[in-house]
């Protein structure tokens, strides 16, 4: 696929996760005990061959970038494309306020025009998945598409939040809701798209001319009748991160064997940045059943079906299950929490106790002393 490149956008506007986007953007958000989101679908883009690569940010990127870096990790530091970190620098007076996709993309427009990819791959930041591009890319020739769109059989309570689309058994795509109360379909778009990237060129001038912002509804669902739309089907697991509760399931389906091996059992590895540290230490005291534990943890408690970043600590007589307990966390002693999102650096004081449910798990904001 070095006929193709990608970009990936590191915010949605539907996205709603609180206090754990204060100071980054969704793309940025740790899960799965080391990883960001954005390294699921940037290591797909690696491993299908794309080399060059765009992040696409709206806001609140510095963590991102200091993750990123210049693309060592994922072998994109390169002399010719590689990755880019693209902040945006939309001229206001020109194209107004960054309210969507076609905003951030004439933003990125010389980026776009200097490349020499024939193809884009489109995509947002926020879903896990362990996907390679080539198939669809396969079938969006053959198909000779417009636009395909990426997805997958949904289940029905995460429909209204998706963009759902009608597709015929050859693959055309029919009808398209964004955000349907009824919909009439099971498949939803991963947020995944592919096309040509003149083609792309032309629908956000386009748009801008008209003063549309957002590439689902003003470049696709508008002109369903105008383009070549088809869809292919993403069969593996894949868990989109769109609110709190949202990512706190994400992260508990990864303490599952099945969803593991389908994410990190596969010929294609999910690169991330690496940070060598000490192994976990556990006390004479420790009992952990049911967890991702990362490196350089002191756990001297209890943890039960929890996900520990790095660098946490757990006391002694202390409790916790169904958490997600990021790097550098203290959890002090006689503490105990149930359904909890510890951010990084928080500390929770000897014999507090806090519980949440899985539907509505407690956060606790970054740096934060409970």
């Amino acid at each position: 696929m070095r006929d193709t490149m990608g970009i990936i956008f590191t915010e949605s506007d539907d996205v709603t996760l609180k206090e754990l986007t204060e100071l980054r953007s969704t793309a940025a958000l740790p899960v799965a005990g080391r990883y960001r989101l954005i390294d699921f679908v940037l290591s797909g883009m690696v491993n299908s061959g794309i080399i060059n690569v765009g992040v696409a940010t709206k806001h609140k990127y510095s963590s991102l970038m200091e993750h990123l870096g210049a693309g060592s990790a994922w072998d994109l530091q390169r002399e010719n494309y590689g990755l880019h970190v693209l902040p945006p620098f939309v001229s206001h007076e020109q194209y107004g306020i960054l309210g969507g996709e076609i905003d951030i993309l004439m933003g990125i427009m010389p980026y776009l025009r200097n490349s020499r990819q024939r193809y884009v791959v489109l995509s947002e930041g926020n879903t896990i998945c362990n996907i390679t591009f080539r198939a669809a890319m396969d079938m969006h020739k053959k198909s000779c598409a417009d636009v395909t769109i990426i997805y997958r059989k949904e289940k029905a309570e995460n429909l209204p939040h998706s963009l759902v689309a009608e597709i015929t058994p050859e693959g055309r795509v029919t009808g398209l809701e964004y955000m349907p109360r009824r919909p009439k379909s099971v498949y939803a778009s991963m947020d995944m798209y592919i096309l040509e990237k003149e083609l792309l060129i032309r629908i956000c001038e386009s748009c801008a001319a008209r003063g549309e912002h957002s590439f689902v509804m003003d470049a696709l669902v508008r002109n369903l009748s105008n383009l070549k739309i088809f869809g292919w089907e993403y069969k593996g697991y894949a868990g989109r991160v769109d609110s709190t509760a949202s990512y706190f399931s994400c992260n508990m389906d990864v303490l599952k064997e099945e969803v593991r091996a389908a994410l990190f059992g596969q010929e294609n590895p999910i690169y991330t940045k690496v940070k060598n540290r000490i192994p976990s230490k556990y006390g004479d005291s420790a009992e952990v059943s049911d967890c991702l534990v990362a490196d350089g943890c002191v756990i001297e408690g209890t943890a039960e079906n929890c996900i520990i970043f790095r660098g946490v600590k757990i006391g002694k007589h202390s409790h916790l299950k169904n958490c997600v307990i990021m790097e550098k966390t203290h959890i002090d002693t006689n503490c105990e929490a149930e359904n909890v999102i510890f951010d990084k650096e928080c500390l929770m004081r000897e014999g507090k106790r806090l519980i949440g449910q899985p539907s509505y798990p407690v956060i606790i904001r970054k740096g934060t002393v409970v």
